[in-house]
């Protein structure tokens, strides 16, 4: 599936992907949702199967179509109900704060089939002794075709490189929250209103693990290992492009941006294939045009969120056996 971006704002400095429609500061939930282009409407249609004139209603399914332009976003089930994106936005305005200039980036994908605001919260968490900032974001993203659920994710963002930590974490200890669109979505809503009050202290929980990471050693040899569990193959005849993975994330290891001060520990582990998740590792794409675009998808939604949680899963599993 092509994860373009149709439409989008950022505020401020423009972000390693360099595309979008640039404000000058973070703006309000109803500024981002004009500004970013989401101010739409999704509608669900009966779906017609037949030959010629002679057409019947396909039971069981509709489908999902933009209002502003009857453009056809997916087929889904009859108990689906679309999350509109002004109650998205409503949504997220009542877990980070009603009426705050925080909204950072907002935009659809893939012709309005998803669509994602990204909220700065207030505190950054400084590693200590690196002199290391990470900014803290919250991540809603939401589709029209039934492909996903609304979620909420934890998005640290590391300020001296803008690797985007998509942390393995665990739902019991407060991940997110996900919201199925079925016809009870409106009452759900209020329940994530209430739940998604443990953001700030899941950060609480990042930043002391954060912290543990850079204070804990982390050698060549574990940096090999962790290299070879990312990017498996025939170990006695690995492909010239697994090589090539394995190479470049351990020379991130030591070289990567901002590591001076991190040299040799787990968090200079994790952000080593970080960097290398968003920002060197090859993205196929017909069009060249698009690759900022399918770098950003990627890092927030696909592989490359992938490859950091396992990670990020793996390390943790090295350091505490």
């Amino acid at each position: 599936m092509p994860d373009n971006v149709e439409s989008m704002m950022y505020a401020g400095q423009v972000p390693w992907h360099g595309i979008g429609t640039v404000v000058s500061s973070e703006v309000t939930a109803a500024a981002a949702l004009h500004l970013a282009g989401l101010d739409w409407k999704v509608d669900l249609l009966p779906v017609l199967a037949g030959a010629g004139l002679v057409q019947s209603p396909v039971e069981r399914v509709r489908a999902t179509v933009r209002r502003s332009d009857l453009k056809p976003l997916g087929i889904v089930g009859e108990r689906y109900a679309p999350v509109q994106n002004s109650d998205a936005f409503s949504f997220f305005d009542d877990v980070v704060g009603a009426g705050q200039a925080i909204y950072h980036t907002a935009g659809s994908l893939d012709g309005g089939r998803k669509i994602w605001i990204l909220a700065k919260l207030p505190g950054d968490i400084v590693v200590v002794g690196a002199d290391d900032v990470i900014e803290k974001y919250l991540l809603l993203v939401n589709s029209h075709d039934g492909s996903t659920t609304l979620r909420m994710l934890v998005t640290p963002i590391r300020v001296v490189c803008q690797n985007t930590l998509m942390l393995a974490l665990r739902r019991s200890t407060g991940e997110g929250f996900a919201i199925r669109h079925t016809t009870s979505a409106t009452s759900r809503i209020e329940e994530a209103r209430r739940a998604l009050g443990i953001a700030h202290a899941r950060y609480d929980d990042i930043s002391a693990e954060i912290q543990q990471l850079a204070q804990t050693r982390y050698t060549d040899h574990q940096m090999v290992a962790l290299a070879a569990t990312l990017f498996p193959s025939d170990p006695e005849q690995p492909s010239t492009r697994t090589r090539a993975s394995r190479e470049r994330v351990v020379s991130l290891f030591t070289e990567g941006l901002g590591h001076a001060a991190i040299r040799g520990t787990a968090w200079a582990a994790l952000n080593a294939v970080a960097e290398f998740a968003d920002h060197v590792r090859t993205v196929r794409t017909a069009d060249r045009s698009l690759l900022a675009e399918k770098r950003l998808a990627s890092a927030w939604l696909g592989s490359a969120a992938a490859l950091k949680r396992l990670a990020h899963e793996t390390i943790r599993h090295q350091i505490s056996a």
